[in-house]
């Protein structure tokens, strides 16, 4: 279950730049505004559509259902991997709580 159902994330652009190649995401931090090459991300489908669905006004609760929508997977699991998604683009400051 996801601790904070009701909590609202959005991607921090300031410190990264983001392509959408396909299916998949590239996120590539910034230091300095300058690109760290060294801790380029690739998101997968799934990634991708959390990363779209984190836009600073849905709560996790609404993006729990759009992804439950989206793909065929089981509540719980869904769950328990959107928090994990989100403690780690927390960690790597990718995205950052709204409310």
């Amino acid at each position: 279950m996801v601790q904070n159902p009701e909590a609202i994330y959005i991607v921090r652009d300031r410190n990264v730049v983001i392509r959408k190649v396909g299916d998949e995401m590239v996120i590539v931090p910034l230091v300095n505004s300058v690109a760290d090459m060294t801790r380029v991300l690739t998101l997968n489908e799934t990634g991708t559509a959390i990363i779209e669905a984190l836009n600073g006004q849905n709560t996790i609760n609404q993006v729990e259902e759009q992804l439950l929508q989206q793909f065929d997977v089981e509540r719980n699991v869904l769950s328990n991997d959107l928090q994990i998604f989100i403690d780690q683009a927390l960690d790597k400051q990718i995205i950052e709580k709204l409310a």
